[in-house]
This record gives C-alpha cells, structure tokens and sequence, in this order.
C-alpha cells in the first residue's frame, strides 16, 4: 500500500484517487503519463490509513517506509539524515477529495544538528540552511506535538502519524459535515524529496490556474513569491506578486511553466490548479488539481474549450 510516483498501475494515476488521494493521483499522473519535472517521491495509499484509524500503526509500514527511502535515496543520490549531504522530504496528506487547510504538512524533515551543517556546507549559505531548520522545528512542533527526535527516521515516522491523526482533528471533521465528505475515506501520505524555493535570488514557489477562475480568461493566473516556501504562499503569510511577475524575475522558468500548465489543461481537458517551486533556476511542479472556478469562468472556459483545437 505504498507506491512510488512512477509506480505502473494498471489503471492512469488520475483515476485511482479512492486509492491515492487526489494529490498523490496528481503526482503519479505528472509522473508517469506526462513525464513532468516533478520531485520525486512515494504514496502512502488511503488503506493504511483506515487501518491506522482501527487498529493504530499498521503492522510492517516502518519496513515499507525504509525501503522506499533507500529508494528515493538511490535516485537522488544523497543519503535521508546524511550530515555531508542530507536529503530532506516533504511529508503532505492527500485526501480523495480537497480539504484545504485542514490536515497537516511537514517540510524539510530530516533535519538535525548534524544535517543543519553538512547543508549550510554544500549549499555554501549557512543562513539558508538555519532558517530552513528554524521552519522544520516550528512545523514539527505545531503538528505533531511531541519534542523533534534527531532520527531522520523517527521524523517520518511522527510527521506520517500526525498526518493520519489530522483526518480526525476537530476543524477537519467540521469541514466535512459542512462539506457533505464522507468520515471513513482517510488520507493518503505523499512523501517526496524538498526542493527549495528560498534557496538564492533565482528560487521562488507559487500557485497558478491554467485560466483566470473568476473570469475564465485563457491565460495563467496566480501568485509568485521569490526566495520562499510554497506554505508562505498558501498560507497568505506573505504579499506576493501576480504569475505575471515572475516573467521578469525569473524568465525562462516562467516560460517552461507556461508550457507545462497549457499540456495540463490540454490533458486534463479542464481548467487546473498548479503549485510550483523554482529553485536556483530549475522548475519543478508539486501539484496539480482540477481548480474551482466561480460561474462565469466555468461557462466562458467550457464554451473557449469547445473551439480549442
């Protein structure tokens, strides 16, 4: 119950949201049918987390979790918890259906004293790699709860259980009775490798819909914020300037993500949502999901879409 982004399902990623989570079904579609420059990473499928809700953590899921890592760490070629070179992870949920805001997120797990130095070394930015430990602790602390243990492994083991936990955490579970979302789906887990958008002035994270979703106006509309997190973005800490801005800022990788959010809308046959992150000039798409749009943009989308060949 645990698969790779590039794992050969039998059925296209984008229709295994019931087992994947629509994040992880997002990220295996990116992966495997689109070949897009996505992170790579694994799934933790949404049985596992209906088992961790009966009967608590599930029996041989320490096991999986190591395999995949050593995995992940072959394709990376750097080593989870490594004090020369760490490999960091993002732990997110993944609902079947979009709970925004309501369950929990890790960022740049695997973090430790150790770690902090080996990346302040090979980053060559002692500052980049506290603020990005300072982040890691806070994040932890606020959603899991418990002291920050310094095994790479006991981290993802903690940010893997808070995020289960989350499913049932009061504002959750408020959501879905106003929502109409079933108790008894769960969340997926999707761990992948963190890349960073404040790492230097050629890094920054945004979010952009293929169409304006007020309007349905065929050209990206979003938010992009230089030398940050994507959680600073979604999070609407930071004020951040329009998708357009980053066409100055950052040029070419604007117009590699302009390519990758029109064959997404082509594929998907709809208008989509993209989270992305720039670091150090290289773009690399985290997520994607059919975006909500008010009523004008989905009838002015849907008519454009009819005579878009």
């Amino acid at each position: 119950m645990i698969f790779a982004f590039d794992h050969p399902h039998d059925r296209p990623p984008r229709e295994l949201t019931d087992l994947l989570g629509g994040k992880g079904a997002g990220l295996a579609e990116m992966t495997s049918v689109l070949g897009l420059p996505v992170p790579p990473g694994f799934t933790i499928a949404l049985p596992m987390c209906r088992t961790y809700r009966e009967r608590g953590w599930p029996a041989g899921l320490d096991a999986l979790l190591d395999e995949q890592c050593r995995a992940l760490e072959a394709r990376m070629g750097r080593r989870f918890g490594d004090p020369a070179d760490p490999l960091l992870l993002a732990v997110r949920s993944g609902a079947p259906r979009s709970m925004p805001g309501m369950l929990d997120t890790v960022l740049n797990l695997g973090l430790n004293p150790a770690a902090v130095a080996g990346l302040a070394e090979v980053s060559g930015d002692a500052r980049f790699a506290e603020e990005s430990y300072r982040r890691f602790l806070a994040m932890y602390e606020k959603t899991v709860g418990s002291p920050v243990p310094e095994d790479p492994m006991e981290q993802l083991r903690g940010a893997v259980e808070a995020v289960f936990r989350s499913w049932d955490s009061p504002r959750a579970r408020a959501y879905r009775a106003h929502e109409g979302i079933a108790d008894d789906l769960g969340t997926a887990v999707n761990v992948q490798a963190m890349v960073f958008g404040n790492a230097d002035d050629n890094s920054g994270t945004g979010v952009v819909f293929t169409r304006n979703p007020s309007t349905g106006q065929a050209v990206p509309y979003g938010d992009f914020l230089p030398r940050a997190q994507g959680e600073e973005v979604v999070a609407g800490t930071a004020h951040t300037l329009s998708i357009d801005a980053m066409g100055t800022v950052l040029p070419e990788a604007y117009d590699e993500l302009r390519h990758h959010v029109r064959r997404l809308e082509i594929h998907y046959r709809d208008i989509c949502d993209v989270e992305f992150t720039v670091e150090r000039g290289r773009l690399w798409i985290l997520q994607t999901r059919v975006g909500k749009r008010g009523a004008v943009a989905a009838v002015r989308a849907a008519v454009e879409m009819v005579d878009d060949p």
